[in-house]
Order: structure tokens, then C-alpha cells, then sequence
């Protein structure tokens, strides 16, 4: 089938002959969207062959879908092979995204960002697009979350012309940043931050250069997983482009043209009306928390996010009130915030839509400039961005909650976990430089919903297909070796549900390295919040033991630790081996050098709670103890549950009558603790005004009543403070 329509493409400017150039074209498009409100003002060909339109969109999706299986088998790096960090895209001439993957969805839109900053900043006259050429970009202030996420851009030619774009996106694990494994919670400016490319062509004639493989050889610790990363690219590139070119071939340029505008403005309006009919209208509030670590800048950070739902299916999400950017890694660029919001809206709402910009078109989005999640400085760090995954997180709390006033109770669940994991770099048992971080942080324990407990080592917001891998793949890229690997006790959120498990890890440095490690993730606060009376998350930690005494241990037919234990405040690992052992609350550990038997232990995150614990079936809490997910103490303690033991003493049982006499006293003792919300608020509106807050707190606020105006008026009016209230020193 061949169709000729007409359809906006590089047509003429009024009065003049000659076509309009990219950017013209670029800013009469946005131009024409915002005075509309259409992407597309019909959708003709939808309507007259819905059959067509919708098997056609299949094909793009299969197509994307099919180059990025087989990127992944290329790919020599296991945070791409094993975890499936990777994404293609299928872009408008102006950039807009048509199509994408499966894979890692918070790039939903940050691929669409760089090619709309080539355009904007004239790549066509002063740089040239043309067939086979490709563009690399890992700066992400044009798009992307920090340097680890590389992307390489191809142009689609038809005909000589250009009518599109295709791109893949891979999250590399090394990039030659201060720290190895490109993550760490030490940065200060981007210069930390290792090689970073702003969208530059190293590839030409289906060919990468060779003085570019030179530069990242040279400039980072290993750069198999970098140089690998972008063959698989380029490969899923080009199986794309061709498949493309046989697709215009088969339907016709005009029809092509179309119908990708149609797809967006399709998904713009399906967007509109699955909030309609899902979630009910109104102003939701929520807020996450993270902080900054780095000493002397001690502070918490806070996303605080402002939901409008309106009647006829407009969402609006507002983030007045985020912290400044500064000198500190936990931040994050706008490109990472978008995708993050779009990532957790696609995952929470829209997931039966198609995944393309018209989502991104539909939802109106305020993000301060100079916030953390909005920094105007592009000299500063951006690698841990914190406080978006926190407005994610808020956004999908507020979301929860207007799920739930519309009666879809099915669709409610606390917070996500926060990701977290270990960084490594030196020289390993072979002589071999390396560098890499650990994607074990895939593995956390995903969030309780309303109807069932999350699951355990099973999620990562960010990707959620991606897999934790082998322990022995990662082995090869990083010789640390594990003693453990177990499900974390009590780290999902208590509640009628609780909130999944993430994992625990023990590493062991081996003889004949020159390793230094480190790990990022948490502040120690708790790590992500519960619902409905659910509790939050446990807060991330970090073990480390140097000097070892673990070669006597072996040689003395002692076992290796291997676990936790039943005590996870003290583990087990700790208590047996002999070594000088640093506990760090929260899990930033700037990397250092460790001495070979030398042990770590990371955490990854863990879900949010749901619900009154004391409304969780009493079987529940049996099963998980009697499983090892969680303790006796907590048992007794948080769901108020009594067991029955054998005459080994061994948990036999739930006590019931014993069970329903402890939660009663457990209701009594709340109401007897419980004061008026007002006389609660008086009591914090003291504190405010004595400056009896504690010094983190009291640094996020000092900042915020500074940086936004509306924030600062609306945190003086509740609390009843006078107009120009500034937090005591």
C-alpha cells in the first residue's frame, strides 16, 4: 500500500520559495501547538482505517523492540546485558518522540531533548546532518540523567531528505568521573563527573572513529562497557533506519509523515481522557525526602509536589518549593526530571497508552529554574539526582490518592524504593584497569499496594524490567567476591501490606587488587514513604570492615560470613569477624581505598508500606517470620503478634486470643499518646519560632523561605509565623 497525503514537512516559508530550515521548522511547529492545542488538528487516518493505523504502530514498536534484544546481545557491559539498560527511540524531523522500546523509560523523553538542542542551536548549517552520521551525548543538561546515560543519534534520510530521527540509549558504568563507577556522592562541580561529549558527531558513513574510541581509552578507567555500549547502539541504529526506509517504502512518504503525527496527537488525547475517567479531580499534595551527605553541607531535601486534576481530564504537577542547586551531587537536571515524571506516569496511569511525546505534550509541568531539579548552572553535578526521584515518588503518592477518591482502589500503592548500590575501581587479580558500579540496586523490594505486600528483590522504578544479573557476571567486570547475597530482613515498610525486601550484599576485596569502593543512595533518613497508614521503608546503611582477621578464620576450619543474622541493628558478619568495622547511617560513601580482606555491605532500597499494621493478618506475619523476611520483634512489637511454641520452643503458631488482647492495648496506648492536631501545631509553631529544629531540617528550610516565594508564603501563613520569619541560626 503506497498513499500520497500531504503533511506538514519542510514546506516553504509564506512569500519565499525557499523550505524552511530545522530550526524554522522546529519553532513554527511549537509555535502551532501551543496557539492549538493539537499536535495534529485530525485524526483522519486513524479514523478511516483503524485496522491499518493500529497494526502499522505494532510494526514501529516491534521494530524498536527487535533492535534493542539484539543491542543487548552485542553489548559486553552487564549493566546493559544483564540489567537491560538500554532504549531506542523513533524521533519526528523536529524531534518529537513517535515510538519507543521497551527498556529503560525515563529517557522518555530526554533523546527528544538533544535533538531539539541540535536543531535549536543550528547543528544544520554549522555542524551538517547527513546519512550515516551519528551523535553522541552524554551531557545531561541537553538530555539525559548524568554522564552514565550515552546516546547515540542517527538521522533518517528518505529520498535525500531528512524526515526523522532514530536513537539509542544505553546507561554506561564507567565514564572517568573522580570517583570510579561514575556515581559517586563526593561530586562538587561536573568536572567530577568524568568525559562528558555535548552532542558530537563521531560517526560518519555507518562508521565510528577511530580517535574517538582513543579518547574514551584514555580518558576513563575502562572503556569496554562505553566503546561496546555504542557498537550495540549503532547496530540498533541502523537495523531501525533500514527497517524505516522499507516501511516509508511500503506506505508512502506522505502516509509516514501522517500518521507518526497522528500517533502523538492520538496519545495526547487518550492521555486527557484516561485521567478523566481514572482519577478524580482536584488539588493533591505530597512530598519526598532525600539530603546531601557532603560535610558541611549537611541538609535535608525535600520534593514537595502540587497535583491538579481538572474535569475534563488536564493534569497539572507543580514544583514550587524545591531546594537551590549548589555544589553537591544530589540534584538533577530537567531533562532526568521530565523523564522521571513521565517514567512513573507511564508505569502508574498510562500504561495501556502508547509511549511516545504525546504524554509529555498533555501534562503541563512547572519545575523552577535554579532548583535542584532545574539547575541553571550547568557547572554544577547532577549524578545522584535525589530529589527527582523524590518528585516521582510524591507525584505517584498524590496520583495513589486520587486513584483512590475516583473508587479504582486496585491502582493504589505507597512509595517506590529509592535505588542504591556499590562503586568499584583500581586494578584486579589479572592487572587489568577497571571501573564500573554494581546494579544489584535492580533488585529492591517494590512497593505494597492496597490488595497485596510488594514483592521482594523484584523492582527498580527507573526500569522495571530490569534483572539484578548474576553475581559471577558482575564478578568479571568487578572482582569483588560475594559472601552474601540474601533478602533484606524487615526493610520493606510495615503495614496491613507490607512493602517488598531489597537485598543485602557482602563483598569481600581479594588478594592481588588495588581496589578502592564506595556505594550511593540514601541520606539516613527512611528511604521511601509508606500510604494509608502504612510505614515508611528502613533507612540504608553501609558495614565496612578493614584488617580482617578472615584468613585465620578459614585457616582455623571457622566459616565465612555469610548473612545478617537475626540481628540486623548488630549483623552477624560484624560480631564474628575480628577487624576494625565503620558503620555509616544512609548509604553515600565516598569511594576509598580498601585493603585486600576487606569486607562491605550494602543494602538496596525497599518498598513503602500500606495500611494500619495492626490490621495485617496474623498467618501473614507468622509466614514471614517463620520465612526469615521478617523478625519476632517486629512481630510483637509493630503488628502486635503472639506465637505459640512447641516444646523445643519453636514457633508453632499464632496465639490468636493473646493477639486480639495486644492489638486492643496497642489501639488504647495510641489514643492515650494522641493530642489535637491543634495543640500539635501549636507546639511545632514554638519550635519554629525558638529555631528547635534539627540542624538538617533547619538547612532545607533556611534555603527554601530564601528561593521561593510562594513556598516561604504558604509555610508562614500555615503556621501562623510572621511575614518575615527566617529559621534562627
Amino acid at each position: 500500500m503506497s498513499t500520497d497525503i500531504d503533511s506538514p514537512g519542510p514546506a516553504a516559508a509564506a512569500g519565499s520559495a525557499a523550505p524552511l530550515t530545522l530550526r524554522e521548522q522546529l519553532a513554527r511547529t511549537e509555535r502551532a501547538i501551543s496557539e492549538s492545542g493539537y499536535y495534529e488538528a485530525d485524526l483522519s487516518l486513524k479514523e478511516s482505517d483503524p485496522i491499518t493505523f493500529e497494526v502499522l504502530f505494532t510494526r514501529l514498536l516491534q521494530t524498536l523492540t527487535n533492535a534493542r534484544e539484539i543491542a543487548l546481545s552485542i553489548s559486553a557491559s552487564p549493566s546493559t546485558r544483564e540489567q537491560g539498560e538500554i532504549i531506542f527511540g523513533l524521533y519526528t524531523r523536529e524531534g518529537d518522540a513517535i515510538c519507543l522500546s521497551t527498556g529503560l523509560m525515563i529517557h522518555v523523553h530526554t533523546m527528544s531533548r538533544a535533538i531539539k538542542w541540535m536543531i535549536e542551536n543550528d547543528y544544520e548549517t554549522l555542524v551538517g546532518f547527513d546519512e550515516g552520521d551519528y551523535f553522541f551525548n552524554n551531557d545531561s543538561f541537553i538530555g539525559g540523567g548524568h554522564p552514565s546515560d550515552q546516546m547515540l543519534i542517527t538521522p533518517l534520510f528518505i529520498d535525500g531528505r531528512l524526515e526523522g530521527w532514530v536513537g539509542g540509549l544505553t546507561h554506561v558504568t564507567e565514564t572517568g568521573a573522580v570517583e570510579p563507577g561514575a556515581m559517586g556522592s563526593s561530586f562538587t562541580s561536573r568536572f567530577a563527573e568524568g568525559l562528558i561529549l555535548p552532542c558530537v558527531k563521531i560517526g560518519s558513513g555507518d562508521a565510528l572513529r577511530k580517535d574517538l574510541d582513543i579518547l574514551v581509552d584514555r580518558g576513563v578507567r575502562s572503556s569496554t562497557s562505553w566503546l561496546a555500549d555504542n557498537r550495540a547502539k549503532l547496530t540498533g541504529d541502523m537495523i531501525v533506519r533500514e527497517k524505516l526506509k522499507e516501511i516509508v517504502a511500503e506506505v508512502g512518504l506522505g502516509f509516514y509523515r501522517k500518521i507518526c503525527r497522528e500517533y502523538i496527537e492520538d496519545t495526547m488525547r487518550a492521555t486527557r481522557e484516561k485521567v478523566r475517567r481514572s482519577l478524580f479531580p482536584g488539588r493533591y499534595r505530597e512530598v519526598a525526602w532525600r539530603g546531601v551527605t557532603l560535610p558541611g553541607q549537611e541538609s535535608l531535601l525535600h520534593s514537595p509536589c502540587e497535583l491538579v486534576i481538572t474535569k475534563d481530564g488536564r493534569l497539572e504537577l507543580d514544583y514550587d518549593g524545591l531546594p537551590s542547586a549548589r555544589r553537591q551531587p544530589f540534584q538533577a537536571t530537567l531533562p532526568l526530571f521530565e523523564g522521571m515524571l513521565f517514567n512513573g506516569l507511564i508505569q502508574n496511569v498510562f500504561y495501556d497508552l502508547r509511549y511516545n511525546d504525546g504524554t509529555f505534550l498533555a501534562v503541563r509541568l512547572n519545575v523552577p529554574l535554579g532548583s535542584a531539579c532545574n539547575p541553571g548552572n550547568i557547572q554544577l553535578p547532577t549524578t545522584l539526582w535525589g530529589p527527582a526521584y523524590g518528585g516521582m515518588q510524591a507525584c505517584a503518592q498524590a496520583v495513589s490518592r486520587a486513584y483512590y477518591a475516583q473508587g479504582y482502589r486496585e491502582e493504589v500503592h505507597a512509595s517506590g524504593p529509592l535505588t542504591s548500590g556499590n562503586l568499584a575501581g583500581g586494578v584486579d587479580q589479572y592487572g587489568r584497569l577497571f571501573g564500573s558500579q554494581c546494579f544489584e540496586f535492580a533488585s529492591s523490594g517494590m512497593y505494597a499496594t492496597s490488595f497485596m505486600d510488594g514483592l521482594d528483590t523484584a523492582f527498580s522504578d527507573f526500569n522495571a524490567e530490569g534483572d539484578m544479573g548474576d553475581a559471577e557476571v558482575w564478578e568479571q567486570q568487578m572482582p569483588q567476591i560475594w559472601l552474601a547475597r540474601e533478602i533484606r530482613r524487615d526493610g520493606g515498610g510495615f503495614g496491613k501490606f507490607r512493602g517488598g525486601n531489597g537485598i543485602h550484599s557482602l563483598y569481600l576485596i581479594p588478594e592481588g587488587t588495588d581496589m578502592e569502593m564506595g556505594s550511593f543512595g540514601s541520606p539516613p533518613i527512611f528511604s521511601t514513604a509508606g500510604l494509608m497508614g502504612g510505614y515508611p521503608a528502613a533507612s540504608l546503611r553501609v558495614w565496612v570492615g578493614r584488617n580482617t582477621k578472615l584468613s585465620e578464620m578459614l585457616s582455623d576450619g571457622l566459616d565465612a560470613p555469610n548473612g545478617e543474622g537475626l540481628h540486623t541493628e548488630l549483623p552477624d558478619f560484624v560480631t564474628e569477624v575480628e577487624a576494625e568495622w565503620e558503620y555509616v547511617p544512609g548509604q553515600n560513601y565516598p569511594a576509598r581505598v580498601l585493603p585486600p580482606e576487606s569486607l562491605f555491605s550494602v543494602v538496596s532500597g525497599d518498598g513503602g508500606g500500606y495500611g494500619d499494621p495492626l490490621e495485617r493478618r496474623p498467618e501473614e506475619v507468622l509466614r514471614d517470620v517463620t520465612d526469615g523476611l521478617s523478625s519476632e520483634r517486629t512481630a510483637l512489637d509493630v503488628y502486635a503478634v503472639v506465637f505459640t511454641r512447641d516444646d523445643a520452643d519453636l514457633i508453632d503458631g499464632v496465639d490468636a486470643e493473646a493477639t486480639t488482647t495486644l492489638r486492643a492495648q496497642h489501639r488504647r496506648d495510641r489514643l492515650a499518646r494522641a493530642i489535637p492536631a491543634s495543640e500539635y501545631k501549636a507546639r511545632v509553631r514554638e519550635r519554629l519560632i525558638a529555631g528547635d529544629i534539627p540542624a538538617p531540617a533547619a538547612a532545607l528550610y533556611r534555603d527554601v523561605l530564601q528561593f521561593s516565594a510562594k513556598w516561604a508564603a504558604e509555610f508562614r501563613t500555615f503556621w501562623q509565623l510572621p511575614d518575615d520569619y527566617e529559621v534562627p541560626a
